[in-house]
């Protein structure tokens, strides 16, 4: 029986790696790490990015000047605005 690939399963290791990324070689707190990606996802969902392959690559980018702009992830409240 050949296996499907299901997209969910792969966004979301991919979501792991990014995580694991930032914690380990960025030396992030795993609280504050989880923050970027989830300011990240608002901001995707935003722009109404597809999830595809380049999401996570995008996202990291993304992570890594917001990060050099502003030092702390948005707030929730602050994508509302």
């Amino acid at each position: 029986m050949v296996r499907r690939s299901d997209p969910r399963r792969i966004h979301q290791a991919r979501r792991v790696a990014i995580r694991n990324l930032l914690v380990d070689e960025q030396r992030l707190a795993p609280d504050q790490v989880d923050a970027w990606l989830t300011a990240w996802e608002i901001e995707a969902e935003r722009l109404a990015l597809i999830l595809d392959g380049d999401f996570w690559t995008i996202g990291s980018v993304w992570i890594r000047e917001q990060r050099a702009k502003h030092g702390t992830p948005p707030s929730a409240t602050d994508h509302a605005a």
